[in-house]
């Protein structure tokens, strides 16, 4: 039997943080559990990506007698494809399908923890590209640490830890890396918003490190000046800009770093010439006149506002007309005044893509102009005959591994002998139309 209730007892006490903490354990557990979906879902896929890429190089080998090369057109095709299906670039799946595999052939433990959901695709991803070109006699040490920190550390962290194991594993790879790394160095430029950018520089942390050290001295010098308003963030941007386009940064004595519109026109130093720079700015007829405010286009960077544009019309020395439509935007024609057509059309082309069509980012400048129909097979060398490919999409479009066609848009569309349909990156639309529709200039 139970005891009989005190009927002018008080009630027990209720432990607030009690209920608090049991709703905080469900979300704690429910986020956890959504979490490991998340990275068992991401672990199929990429099993899948890599399951397709091995059963296409088989089938190559059984049709051709040979395995085909890292750098093989069908490779890049099947590569293109993956990329399109995913709406990510080709070096992205590459780096995915090379490191993944890296994990799946001599990390069997780190591969069992990403297969069960307890690790993310970037910490997988990590814990390969850290072990690739590891000797077999230091794999299973690797292979045991990378196993314990994908499941419990962040990204950076494993990175930075697989890293130091490795390097600790076997010195001779790290200056093998560090001089393999060093080759690729590079500078890219990218559009942010509201009219402005990044240039990535990727050199050797030496000199990336000097090259910061001497940006931010110049910056603080300058910002003790009297009257300087800049932020030391803003003034070691203009100190770098300055470096880089007139081949100096000025000192404080000398006012400071420039601003940005102190750049357009003649150099400050006439003892120092301005390094040349060329940028494709599309911009409206009525800005350009002040007649209107819409802003312009910086070809393969982003929009700039019209006072900018402006700016840039009152200092240029070189005027390209085009014809566009009212109603769509579309260029109707070009007007080049070189001596030679293909020089024109070049920019024409480097106008409507800035960069490769595939989508991997290598500017235009840098890349192949194709003819979508071979040019030994009648194909004409005119603008809607033609595309921006980087090399090895232009070899893979060239071996047969895709149908290119021109739509009357003229966008160029890919059909690979997957099945993948892929629309190549355009910037501009150009219209063929017939000369007595247009206006002469």
């Amino acid at each position: 039997m139970s005891e009989p209730a005190d009927e002018g007892a008080s009630p027990p006490p209720v432990d607030p943080l009690a209920a608090l903490d049991a709703r905080e354990e469900l979300f704690t557990a429910s986020l956890q559990h959504a979490d490991r979906m998340v990275n068992a879902a991401a672990a199929v896929r990429l099993h899948l990506m890599l399951a397709g890429m091995d059963a296409m190089l088989l089938e190559e080998r059984a049709q051709t007698g040979r395995l085909p090369a890292p750098d093989d057109p069908v490779v890049t095709g099947f590569l293109m494809h993956q990329a399109n299906e995913l709406r990510v670039t080709r070096g992205n799946v590459q780096r995915r399908l090379d490191a993944a595999r890296t994990v799946r052939d001599h990390l069997p433990r780190t591969w069992a923890v990403f297969m069960a959901g307890l690790a993310s695709e970037d910490a997988a991803v990590v814990a390969g590209a850290q072990a690739t070109g590891l000797p077999p006699r230091h794999v299973a040490v690797f292979d045991e640490r990378a196993a314990e920190l994908i499941g419990s550390e962040r990204v950076t962290a494993v990175e930075r830890e697989l890293a130091d194991l490795r390097d600790r594993l076997e010195p001779e790879l790290t200056t093998e890396r560090h001089m393999e790394a060093t080759s690729r160095r590079t500078v890219r430029a990218r559009a942010t918003q509201d009219g402005q950018a990044v240039l990535e520089v990727h050199s050797t942390a030496v000199d990336i490190a000097a090259a910061y050290d001497r940006i931010r001295k110049h910056a603080v010098a300058a910002h003790r000046r009297e009257g300087e308003c800049r932020t030391l963030g803003a003034l070691m941007a203009d100190c770098a800009v300055d470096a880089l386009l007139s081949g100096r940064m000025r000192g404080p004595e000398e006012g400071g770093p420039s601003y940005p519109f102190e750049r357009l026109g003649d150099a400050v130093d006439g003892t120092r010439r301005l390094v040349d720079a060329t940028i494709t700015v599309v911009i409206p007829a009525d800005t350009a006149t002040g007649a209107g405010d819409a802003p312009a286009q910086v070809a393969g960077t982003g929009s700039i506002d019209a006072e900018t544009a402006r700016a840039l019309v009152a200092h240029t020395a070189t005027w390209t007309r085009a014809v566009v439509d009212p109603v769509d935007e579309t260029i109707l024609r070009f007007d080049s005044h070189e001596r030679y057509i293909p020089a024109g059309l070049k920019r024409l082309l480097h106008l409507r893509q800035p960069t490769c069509g595939c989508g991997c980012g290598l500017p235009a400048h840098r890349a192949d102009v194709d003819h979508v129909q071979r040019f030994e097979h009648d194909g004409r060398t005119r603008h809607e005959n033609l595309q921006i490919l980087c090399r090895r999409s232009h070899q893979a479009k060239d071996a047969g591994f895709a149908d290119v066609s021109v739509g009357e848009d003229g966008v160029p569309r890919w059909r690979n002998k997957w099945g993948g349909v892929q629309m190549m990156k355009t910037s501009m639309r150009i219209r063929t139309v017939d000369e007595s529709d247009v206006t002469p200039f």
